[in-house]
Order: C-alpha cells, then sequence, then structure tokens
C-alpha cells in the first residue's frame, strides 16, 4: 500500500479519471497513447497508486473534453493530493472514497446518533426521510443508488467485519410514522443476523443526542485508516490524519463500551 494510496484526494482523483475515461468510451491504451504517457503510468494514476500533477490530469482531460466543471472539479483534486484531509461537499467522490476504504479496512465502525444508518435503511424509512422536504434530490438520488451497492457489498461474501453504532433517537418514531419505523427495526434484528455485520444500541444516558456527530471509522490490522465525518445534506469530510484518527478511535472505544446488544424496542 503506498502513502499516495491513503489520501483521500488520490483516491477520488482516480476514480473521477476513470469515469471520465469511461465516459468517452477509450480505453486506457489508447488514452495513454493520446497523451503520451506509458499505460502502466496512466493506470497508476485511474488506481490511485500514484498523484499525477494538475498539469498532466488538465492534459488529459481536455483530450477527453471532459466538461468543465469536471476537469475543475478534479484538477483541484490534483493540487491537494498532498493533503491528508478532504471536504467533498457535493458528494461526487463518495463511492470512491467508501469504496477504497472499505477495501483497504479490515473493520469499519459507523456511528450514527439520530437516523438509521443510510446502508440498513428500507426502501419506506428512506422515503419518510426524503418527504421531509429538507433533502436535495440529487442528494436523495445519490443516497438511494449508494444504499442499493451498500447492501450488496454487506452480503455473505469475504469482507471487513462492519459494526453499526446507532443511537438511541434513531428508534423513536420522530422521523416517520411508528409503522414504518416498526418495520424497519424488523429489518435491523435482520441485519444483525449477517456474519459481517453486527448492530448494537447506544443508549441516550451514555451519548445524549448532539454530543457526537455521525462518522465512519475505516481500520486494517496495523492500525485506523480513515476516517468520515459525514452530512445527512450530502458530502462527507475525510481524513487521514494520524492525530485525528486516535482521537476517534477513543471515540470509537467508548462508543463501544456503551453500546449494547439486545436493547431494541
Amino acid at each position: 500500500m503506498t502513502e499516495a494510496a491513503l489520501r483521500p484526494a488520490v483516491i477520488a482523483l482516480a476514480g473521477g479519471l476513470r469515469e471520465a475515461r469511461n465516459e468517452r468510451g477509450i480505453g486506457l491504451r489508447r488514452l495513454a497513447a493520446m497523451v503520451d504517457l506509458h499505460h502502466a503510468v496512466l493506470s497508476s494514476f485511474e488506481l490511485g497508486q500514484r498523484a499525477p500533477q494538475d498539469t498532466i490530469v488538465a492534459h488529459i482531460l481536455g483530450v477527453l473534453r471532459t466538461p468543465q466543471d469536471v476537469r475543475d472539479h478534479l484538477i483541484d483534486l490534483a493540487r491537494r493530493s498532498h493533503d491528508r484531509d478532504l471536504i467533498d461537499r457535493t458528494g461526487r467522490a463518495e463511492n470512491y472514497l467508501r469504496t477504497a476504504f472499505e477495501q483497504r479496512s479490515s473493520r469499519v465502525t459507523e456511528w450514527s446518533p439520530s437516523l438509521i444508518p443510510d446502508v440498513l435503511q428500507t426502501a419506506e424509512y428512506a422515503g419518510a426521510l426524503r418527504d421531509t422536504g429538507l433533502l436535495a434530490p440529487e442528494v436523495t438520488d445519490v443516497g438511494c443508488l449508494l444504499r442499493t451497492a451498500c447492501q450488496l457489498a454487506l452480503s455473505d461474501k469475504p469482507g471487513p467485519l462492519y459494526t453499526f453504532l446507532i443511537g438511541e433517537a434513531a428508534t423513536r418514531p420522530d422521523a416517520c410514522t411508528p409503522d414504518v419505523l416498526r418495520d424497519q427495526l424488523d429489518q435491523l434484528r435482520t441485519w444483525t443476523r449477517r456474519p459481517r455485520v453486527a448492530v448494537r444500541l447506544v443508549p441516550a444516558a451514555d451519548c445524549p443526542p448532539g454530543l457526537v456527530g455521525p462518522f465512519t471509522f475505516y481500520e486494517h490490522r496495523a492500525g485506523a485508516l480513515a476516517v468520515a465525518l459525514r452530512h445527512h445534506h450530502g458530502g462527507a469530510a475525510y481524513s487521514t490524519d494520524q492525530a485525528v484518527l486516535t482521537t476517534y478511535k477513543e471515540t470509537v472505544r467508548a462508543l463501544q463500551r456503551r453500546a449494547t446488544e439486545n436493547a431494541w424496542p
């Protein structure tokens, strides 16, 4: 695993470059010849193994005739390739970042203090959140696609152990009707029977609502990899800074000590 492979901007840039090429229907070797790069070098950019300079990214995207807004976004990512933090304001890179860190992890812990985690939501529960009118349509559309992809990833196939820590506030019928919530909680119990999934409840008395915001923590056997601070309106802030990871590792352990497995309403 290279140093560059752990930087959020490099991961997001790699996914963006792959998508830009695929949208034009051009093979990797052909594009490499068009931009005068060895195909192995271009491949390393698209896999996030190396961080290309912004001028190289601009040249590649110019040859691909990529739309200006996407071009500006990816060039900006190239300029941030050495940063340990990345704010993904639009959620455009969410799928790339989530997938990349999950693939590198042996354990993933998601803390959701007031709502059912996106990946565990039933269609009816997600629809109730959408019907509040507080979420932008593009956010709910992307969320639906990500939820489906993540639920498939949590199948019985090999992968990291996923622990969902849910705040007690999420079990109250504030975001939906009692019937929708009842079906949602039944679905959570079904998820707990999956071999790689643990779902645990954190009582409000042990972590009052609003004290710790939602986040996802990625770990592998050698230690912490990354943390994603999530926003329900879309987007997330990703960090691989060691000081930040140490703080969130302690938070994860504290929440786990307070969590219970058999306290569902």
